[in-house]
């Protein structure tokens, strides 16, 4: 808070010299150039609080504050060099100059295309097309404001685009505003409102220069009071700008807060370069044409960019919907689909189906004994030590609760129940710490078989029926359908350890 303190008392110190000079000195010699390096140093002062609040920032708000710091770096560019031109005036820097001073708040309004509610702060394809239609803007303002227009004096506006100037300008500031007043976060509100609201009234200063009580005045007299009283606004806002929310770290897709309207924003370079190419066409129709097609190859770029994201996100919610959250294996619905295919692809060629009901036993012991928490993480063990028994192209679903069911194309009677029997071994094998102490789990297995689509229900009945025969026999069993038992001391073989920590 001392800091704060330091910058806004310079920032207020600062001012009054500024006030100072202009009453006593005015526009004698130095007066311009004092009023302007004054004006330079309070720029310092704000680029320096812009820089800390950046430091003090996250996501989104970092981002922000790095475009109003950039935004004021091409000011001070401005304001440096218009202290150069009290000392030796040259006409070309004077164009630069005022080309600086209209077009200084471009980079900010960049910040209309952060994202609303996650900003990792590296480098996006979509901002990278959003820059570039930045820069397009300003190659079109340059051309629209200073080079076809004829003004009475060199670097100034001519009297004949001062309305639509002002008219991008105020666009800027109301989309700011909007973007305030549409969004949920507290964060946005507070940056978009007041820095939307510091906008509005440093385009209505300037407005007062051209079409006001300040028109017609040097450098050096009262009207510079206004335009350095605008530094101080920006100065607080960043000075006591505290970040409440943090921004979520999830590996996850971040939830979004677009709508419709928030789409709006990206048009806004676009259109602000078809409109003025529209007035740069009647003199250079070729400069016009060139501008009008880069901006709708970046726009066409940027619709490709989001349609490809779309597409990639439709995917992963495609495949998230057929997964089981907790194991990654296919989900009941999926598994059934898969099953439902194998058995129409099986009457087809007229090749056997294979199915395997699996139901971990006393899992509920497991559950009571040592929370839930160390369930689900034997029961992920579980899955991964199914799923590496089965062939590459057999599925294995998670059925529900502790029961899973595996579906093996190609395979008769006799090949499912050895495979279910290497399932069973293999977890059997398994030594799983669990809370520090050590947790046997084994399978119940039911087997059957099934030839055509009308099997499907009849061999998840007797695939079903089967595995609580084998949990009625004792468990740690496979149990064919046929009623034929494959007990597990008869089949098992020596299976080395695996060991696993939770």
């Amino acid at each position: 808070m001392s800091r704060s303190r330091i910058v806004v008392t310079a920032g207020a110190i600062l001012w009054l010299i500024h006030v100072g000079v202009a009453v006593g000195i005015g526009t004698h010699p130095p007066g311009p150039f004092l009023s302007d390096l004054i004006q330079l140093t309070m720029g310092g002062f704000l680029l320096c609080s812009m820089v800390l609040a950046a430091q003090r920032s996250e996501g989104m708000a970092r981002a922000f504050w790095h475009l109003g710091t950039a935004a004021y770096v091409l000011w001070m560019s401005a304001q440096g060099l218009s202290v150069y031109n009290d000392l030796a005036r040259t006409p070309i820097i004077s164009w630069i100059t005022n080309l600086l001073f209209c077009f200084w708040f471009a980079p900010l309004a960049m910040a209309l295309f952060l994202d609303p509610e996650h900003e990792t702060g590296r480098l996006d394809a979509l901002l990278a097309l959003d820059f570039v239609q930045a820069i397009l803007v300003c190659v079109s303002a340059y051309v629209y404001f200073f080079y076809l227009p004829k003004s009475d004096a060199a670097g100034d506006l001519a009297h004949g685009v001062w309305a639509p100037y002002f008219a991008g300008y105020g666009l800027v500031a109301a989309a700011f505003i909007l973007r305030a007043v549409l969004t949920r976060s507290r964060d946005i509100r507070v940056l978009f409102g007041y820095m939307g609201t510091f906008l509005a009234v440093s385009g209505s200063v300037d407005a007062l220069y051209f079409y006001g009580p300040g028109r017609g005045l040097q450098t050096g007299q009262w009207f510079d009071l206004l335009w350095s009283a605008t530094l101080l606004a920006p100065l607080l806002i960043a000075t006591f700008w505290k970040q409440v929310e943090t921004p979520e770290i999830s590996s996850e897709s971040p939830r979004r807060e677009k709508r419709i309207y928030s789409e709006v924003f990206y048009l806004l370079y676009p259109l602000l370069v078809l409109f003025m190419s529209v007035a740069i066409a009647r003199e250079r129709l070729t400069l016009a044409a060139l501008m009008v097609l880069f901006s709708f190859v970046c726009s066409s770029a940027r619709l490709l960019v989001t349609q490809n994201r779309l597409l990639l996100t439709k995917e992963a919610l495609r495949r998230e919907a057929k997964r089981d959250s907790l194991t990654g294996l296919w989900n009941h619905k999926a598994i059934i689909e898969i099953l439902e295919r194998e058995l129409l692809r099986a009457e087809r060629d007229r090749q056997p189906v294979g199915v395997i009901m699996t139901d971990v036993d006393h899992f509920k012991n497991v559950n009571d004994s040592r929370g839930h928490a160390a369930g689900d993480a034997v029961l992920r063990i579980i899955s991964s030590g199914i799923a590496a028994m089965v062939r590459p192209y057999d599925s294995v679903g998670r059925y529900g609760g502790e029961e899973f069911l595996i579906v093996a194309p190609g395979c008769g009677l006799g090949e499912t129940v050895e495979l279910a029997e290497r399932v069973r071994a293999h977890v059997s094998g398994c030594s799983i710490m669990a809370g520090g102490s050590a947790v046997h789990v084994t399978l119940s297995l039911g087997v059957a078989t099934g030839e055509t689509i009308a099997d499907l229900e009849k061999v998840l009945h007797l695939a079903d029926t089967s595995m609580y025969q084998a949990k009625n026999a004792g468990r740690d069993r496979v149990e064919p359908s046929l009623g034929r038992a494959a007990s597990a001391a008869q089949t098992s073989s020596a299976v080395t350890d695996r060991d696993f920590w939770i």
